[in-house]
């Protein structure tokens, strides 16, 4: 069993052709910009979409955990209590609660990416597993990804590059393409800004490389935080060091909803999305410096 967030169909970002994305739960990364905060914890949690809560004090009646309260009419939760018995979802009477993760076991997985065989095979597509960071489930993701290689799926992985080298050893027999995330150059700001440092993803991704692995390199950029002359030169250098390609995905704020959602402030707050013309520079800018097939996601 795994615990998965999402399984979307007719995904064009996330590999070639027509794609279904698997998001697994749990990330050892802290991006300060994370764009999918409910994938950080492993586990089942609850969440609470704020825009439909009438504060009616239904679920304050049903939880024996004191999760849920009235302060001064307003509902508040406190995440950090939840058991995850659901019993305040069911009183719940216009849907703002909710679980996100959901157990899920490989055949059932194989059996719903399966309904839309027909339009990876037209379009030279397959199957993606993302996350979160899949390795963080890896016993799980490594039966997952040589079920899929049975049905001869084309299997792109999106990783951090953060897991044992041995792990990703294993693994890549059974992955057609790694969608590789390069975050920030410097062991120091890696730290700062996703609570890990690089040198361990630095090195799984000369591995990966070094093996003739097919690897897109993700790279998101994000002003005031890891945009630099530093990093975008450090990004046009790895384009030539084997990878096919590289996307440079501009930051957007649809994270910060789903981490109001789940009582994270894990958050930026103060971050303007990036006009194109500011993409554009920064891609002619690599290109300047040697850089090779590089492109916005």
């Amino acid at each position: 069993m795994g615990i998965i967030f999402d399984i979307q169909r007719f995904c064009v970002n996330d590999g070639p052709g027509i794609r279904s994305t698997i998001f697994l739960k749990g990330c050892p990364l802290k991006c300060l910009w994370c764009h999918n905060p409910e994938s950080n914890l492993r586990g089942r949690q609850l969440y609470c979409d704020w825009q439909k809560c009438t504060h009616c004090g239904n679920c304050v009646s049903a939880c024996e955990y004191g999760v849920h309260q009235m302060v001064n009419g307003k509902h508040t939760i406190q995440f950090d209590k939840c058991t995850v018995s659901e019993a305040c979802i069911k009183v719940c009477p216009n849907q703002a609660l909710g679980i996100y993760g959901e157990e899920k076991e490989i055949d059932e997985i194989v059996a719903e990416v399966m309904k839309d065989v027909d339009f990876y095979d037209s379009s030279g597509g397959g199957v993606t597993i993302s996350g979160g960071e899949p390795m963080f489930q890896f016993e799980f993701v490594l039966q997952l990804a040589k079920s899929l290689k049975e049905k001869n799926f084309h299997v792109c992985m999106e990783t951090s590059g953060f897991a044992g080298t041995k792990h990703y050893e294993e693994i890549a027999p059974y992955i057609d393409l790694f969608l590789f995330d390069y975050k920030a150059t410097g062991d120091e700001l890696h730290q700062e800004l996703t609570g890990v440092g690089n040198a361990l993803i630095l090195d799984n991704l000369k591995m990966l490389l070094s093996i003739g692995k097919k690897v897109i390199l993700r790279c998101p950029i994000i002003p005031g935080y890891n945009l630099s002359e530093e990093h975008l030169k450090m990004i046009a250098a790895i384009s030539k060091e084997g990878v096919q390609s590289v996307e440079i995905i501009p930051y957007h704020d649809m994270g910060i909803g789903k981490a109001k959602k789940i009582g994270s402030d894990l958050f930026l707050k103060e971050v303007r999305t990036p006009e194109q013309t500011d993409v554009e520079e920064w891609i002619e800018f690599m290109k300047a410096n040697g850089g090779r097939c590089i492109t916005q996601a």
